[in-house]
């Protein structure tokens, strides 16, 4: 069924395959496994809009030993056959299909960042018996789809509309290469920037992308999540910080059993792209899941300590 390149770059990674699995149709998409021998659990991974599989990187390298990973290039992204189908439902059977391929009966965490973040939530409330074998979700400052279909023909809008034709442009001519839209600071390991940047240097990307931002102001609201729900949010973020946060918090009422944590000094991109915010986020998959709801007094938590003013300030900002 499947098609591999196997590389091996340290006791870590003996366990670790790049794939191109191949589905029922014939159709191809990359995927990056690591389930090693003694694994006890896994988490599946699903990519934000417009980024490839090798932002999860430092994240997957502070999973503990006994976790194992999958993440993948949705159709359309990097080496996977492009798609002609449209929908929540193609992409739910994607899950499913590789949850069943490489995971099995393990258990497992649902994590997604940005538009993943909603896809893994979608995935297991309204996928029949997805929320099976799921220990919780994590939705990594996660799209929020009302929000964004209440942008639609906004100034915010015809900016992402002409940004993404622009990147398009820029991509076909070969000038992505010298100004990438992300991971400008080139702050992963030196091959995976090099990959990188030759995933944003394709047209396709932004083609997907652009597809990607459309179908998304189609996507139902969630409501309802029955398992457990961890929201992780960007601390700072372009554009108005308090709304983001507010926007976020109702991500987190979806499930009974929740908890909403803010990584400091993170943006929508460093909160996977630096090295300490992903080590912060992997604990957070890693560790217990939430059993209790926020309720009333609920309070977002974060790992580092504030000074007396940024907690005034936050305190404010939540009111």
């Amino acid at each position: 069924m499947t098609g591999a390149v196997t590389r091996s770059t340290g006791k870590r990674e003996r366990a670790r395959r790049y794939l191109l699995h191949e589905r029922p149709d014939g159709s191809l998409v990359e995927v990056d496994v690591h389930i090693p021998p003694q694994a006890q659990r896994a988490v599946l991974l699903d990519n934000g809009m417009g980024a490839p599989h090798e932002y999860w990187d430092w994240l997957c390298g502070a999973l503990p030993e006994d976790m194992g990973y999958v993440r993948f290039n949705r159709p359309g992204y990097g080496l996977s056959t492009p798609d002609t189908t449209y929908g929540l439902e193609p992409h739910f059977e994607l899950l499913q299909e590789l949850r069943d391929t490489y995971i099995a009966d393990l258990p497992v965490v649902l994590a997604g960042h940005s538009l993943g973040g909603y896809f893994v939530a979608a995935y297991a409330a309204l996928h029949p018996d997805a929320a099976k074998g799921v220990t919780q979700v994590v939705m990594i400052d996660a799209t929020e789809v009302v929000s964004l279909r209440h942008s639609r023909r906004t100034d915010v809008d015809r900016w992402s509309h002409q940004r993404m034709l622009m990147e398009q442009v820029f991509a076909a001519t070969g000038l992505s290469v010298f100004r990438p839209a992300m991971n400008t600071n080139q702050q992963y390991r030196p091959e995976i920037n090099r990959s990188f940047t030759a995933f944003l240097a394709n047209p396709r990307t932004w083609a997907k992308a652009h597809r990607e931002y459309r179908d998304a102001m189609t996507y139902p609201e969630l409501t309802d999540l029955d398992c457990p729900l961890t929201v992780v949010t960007a601390e700072n973020n372009v554009g108005d910080n308090t709304l983001h946060a507010g926007i976020q918090a109702r991500l987190a009422v979806i499930s009974d059993r929740a908890r909403h944590h803010f990584v400091e000094g993170s943006d929508h991109e460093s909160i996977l792209a630096v090295r300490p915010h992903a080590a912060e986020v992997a604990k957070l998959i890693a560790g217990e899941p939430p059993s209790e709801s926020l309720g009333q007094s609920w309070q977002p938590s974060t790992t580092g300590s504030r000074i007396a003013e940024g907690s005034m300030e936050r305190e404010e900002e939540l009111a």
